[in-house]
């Protein structure tokens, strides 16, 4: 197994662990939620946190999958 690889499924469990830390309320999300008034609001307040985590997870996904085959 390549170093590539390794950081890729390191990455991607660091995706899920944040998610799953963000859903259980461990770390706060970024944002101040007093200025969302309705679910859409709160949606844009939530994108950041979300986004980030799901960034990572995309990251590893990419080098877990290796280079382009020739």
């Amino acid at each position: 197994m390549t170093p590539r690889k390794i950081i890729g499924y390191a990455l991607v469990a660091l995706g899920f662990l944040l998610i799953i830390l963000l859903g259980y309320g461990v770390i706060e999300p970024f944002g101040d939620f007093t200025v969302a008034n309705d679910l859409g609001g709160l949606m844009r307040v939530l994108a950041p946190s979300v986004a980030i985590p799901f960034a990572i997870f995309l990251v590893g996904i990419a080098l877990a999958r290796g280079g382009r085959r020739r």
